[in-house]
């Protein structure tokens, strides 16, 4: 399948409307055809201890993509046994894709500033277009320069919100409405997840 496609690869614990406005930023700025958002099942950076079930974060991704055509749940990782290396997420979809297709990888800025401790990041480099998207308090000069130099640098609304806030807030009793789309509030209230 020819086109341009965006991978915006997560935890998702919960997503919420940055990832959501980062993904719109990159589909019109990279004129991708989709955005394909993808969970991971076993993120290799966290304990999997510390985050919701990967059914219930894929479900909350299903429901904030709800209504744009052009954002679609990718289950490749969640389908997949062991860690989610991003490299290993890229190498089958290229497989599943096919060669026609131009495939870019939307990080934030603290994403960009680790990569070089992922697996094979020069591999991830040769597979997809890096796009980097500002982060608050991450900025691009941080990045491992050989790793940068091969990177696209995006300008993109700086909103200083992350799922580690919406989880405080939901333990704290505090709203997190205009954080995260309704459906995913209500999920999260119904599902009695982050208390």
């Amino acid at each position: 399948m020819d086109g341009r496609i965006g991978i915006l690869g997560g935890t998702f614990d919960p997503i919420h409307l940055g990832h959501l406005i980062i993904a719109q930023e990159a589909l019109a700025t990279c004129r991708l055809d989709r955005v394909l958002f993808v969970p991971s099942a076993d993120p290799p950076h966290k304990r999997v201890a510390d985050v919701a079930p990967a059914e219930a974060r894929a479900s909350m991704v299903a429901l904030a993509l709800d209504g744009q055509p052009r954002f679609e749940l990718c289950r490749i990782e969640l389908d997949r046994t062991g860690k989610s290396y991003t490299v290993e997420t890229l190498r089958q979809l290229c497989s599943e894709l096919g060669s026609g297709t131009e495939f870019y990888l939307i990080i934030g800025a603290d994403s960009a500033m680790e990569m070089s401790t992922w697996c094979n990041p020069l591999g991830v480099l040769d597979l997809a277009c890096v796009t980097v998207m500002g982060r608050p308090g991450f900025p691009a000069d941080d990045v491992n320069d050989l790793i940068a130099a091969r990177m696209c640098f995006l300008d993109s609304p700086l909103l200083e919100i992350s799922s580690t806030q919406i989880r405080s807030r939901v333990r704290s009793g505090l709203p997190i409405r205009y954080w995260v789309p309704d459906n995913v509030a209500r999920f999260i209230e119904t599902h009695g997840l982050y208390r």
